[in-house]
C-alpha cells in the first residue's frame, strides 16, 4: 500500500509541476494580470488585507488572471494555493480569490484552517450574490472590493447569510457525508473481515474484503479529486463501485487478496506524513525565498466554491 501511495504522490506532484509554469509570481496580496483594478482600488484592498493579516494572521490573496490555460479553475486555484503556501503552516489559514477573465470564472479557495468559518455555503453566496451581479454589470472593482470585505467578515464570524441554509445546494450537504461513509465502511468491513476468517464463510469474506478495498480507495479518491474537479463526488463513488466489483470478482478464495499489504500491514501514517510534507515543500519551490510578501506554508484541501458570469 505504501508503494501505491508513493506512486500517487509522484503522479500528482508531476502534474502539479506541469501546471506551475502558468502560475504568476507571488509579488503581493493582489496579482492583477489584466489591470482590472485601478491603482487606488488596489491600494485600498491591499491595506484591508494587510491590516487583517496583521490582526488575525490570516493571509488573503486576490488573483486576477488573463487565462486558466485550459485548466479547470478548481484545479488551478487548489494547486496555486498549495504552491504559494498561502497562510501559516500551523494554521492553514489562507484564502485565494481567483478570477479568470478569459473564461469568466471565479473561485474562492479556502485553507483547511478556515473551512469552518468561510464555509462552502458562504463562499457560494459571496460569488453568486456579490461578485457575479457586479461583474455582469461591469462593476468589477466594486465586486472585488465587496467580496474581500465579506470574506473577512465571514472569517471573523460577522457575516450575515444572504439565503437560508435550506436554499444551498443539497450536493454540498451530501458531500460532507461521503468521506464519513467511506471511513465507517472501512472499519466495519475490517471487523467483518476478521469474523469471516473465523467462520470460513467465503461470501461474507469476499463482501467484507471488497468493501475494505473499495471504501479505502473511494475515500482516498475523494480527498484527491476534491481539489481537482467539481465532479469529485461522482469520481469517488464511481471508483468505490468499480473497485468493489473488481475486488469481489477477483477474490476466489481466502488466499486471493486484491490489496494484501493494506490488510496485513496497514498504512504507516508517520512515513506518509513525512512524504506529504516533503512533496509539499518541493511543490512550493522557489517561492519560499521570496523576500517580499510570501506564503507561510499554508495548505489547502479543496474547500470553497466556484462560479462564473
Amino acid at each position: 500500500m505504501k508503494k501505491i501511495l508513493l506512486t500517487l504522490l509522484f503522479i500528482f506532484s508531476f502534474l502539479n509541476a506541469d501546471i506551475t509554469q502558468y502560475f504568476p509570481k507571488l509579488e503581493g496580496r493582489i496579482i492583477d494580470q489584466v489591470n482590472l483594478l485601478s491603482p487606488a482600488i488596489k491600494n485600498d484592498i491591499n491595506s484591508i488585507l494587510k491590516d487583517h493579516e496583521k490582526r488575525k494572521t490570516n493571509q488573503i490573496v486576490v488573483v486576477i488572471l488573463d487565462s486558466l490555460h485550459g485548466y479547470e479553475i478548481e484545479d488551478y486555484s487548489y494547486q496555486l494555493g498549495r504552491y504559494w503556501g498561502i497562510g501559516e503552516k500551523e494554521k492553514n489559514n489562507g484564502v485565494l480569490l481567483v478570477i479568470s477573465m478569459a473564461e469568466k470564472k471565479i473561485r474562492i479557495e479556502v485553507g483547511y484552517g478556515l473551512e469552518g468559518a468561510l464555509t462552502d455555503k458562504i463562499s457560494h453566496e459571496i460569488i453568486n450574490y456579490t461578485i457575479m451581479p457586479n461583474f455582469k454589470a461591469k462593476q468589477y472593482e466594486l465586486g472585488v472590493l465587496k467580496a474581500v470585505n465579506e470574506i473577512i467578515l465571514s472569517i471573523q464570524g460577522e457575516y450575515s447569510p444572504k439565503v437560508d441554509i435550506g436554499d444551498f445546494s443539497n450536493t454540498s450537504k451530501f458531500a460532507f457525508l461521503i468521506p464519513l461513509i467511506f471511513f465507517a465502511l472501512m472499519f466495519l468491513s475490517m471487523f467483518a473481515n476478521s469474523i469471516s476468517k473465523k467462520t470460513k464463510n467465503l461470501f461474507f469474506y469476499k463482501t467484507s474484503r471488497s468493501l475494505m478495498n473499495s471504501s479505502f480507495l473511494g475515500f482516498l479518491s475523494f480527498l484527491i479529486s476534491k481539489g481537482f474537479t467539481e465532479y469529485y463526488l461522482i469520481v469517488s463513488v464511481a471508483i468505490f463501485v468499480v473497485v468493489f466489483l473488481i475486488s469481489y470478482i477477483s477474490i476466489k478464495s481466502f488466499n486471493n487478496l486484491l490489496i494484501n499489504e493494506y490488510s496485513n500491514k496497514g498504512v504507516n501514517s508517520k512515513n506518509l506524513e513525512e512524504v506529504l510534507d516533503t512533496v509539499g515543500d518541493i511543490m512550493k519551490g522557489v517561492n519560499s525565498i521570496n523576500k517580499g510578501f510570501s506564503g507561510r506554508g499554508g495548505n489547502f484541501g479543496g474547500g470553497g466554491a466556484s462560479g462564473g458570469w
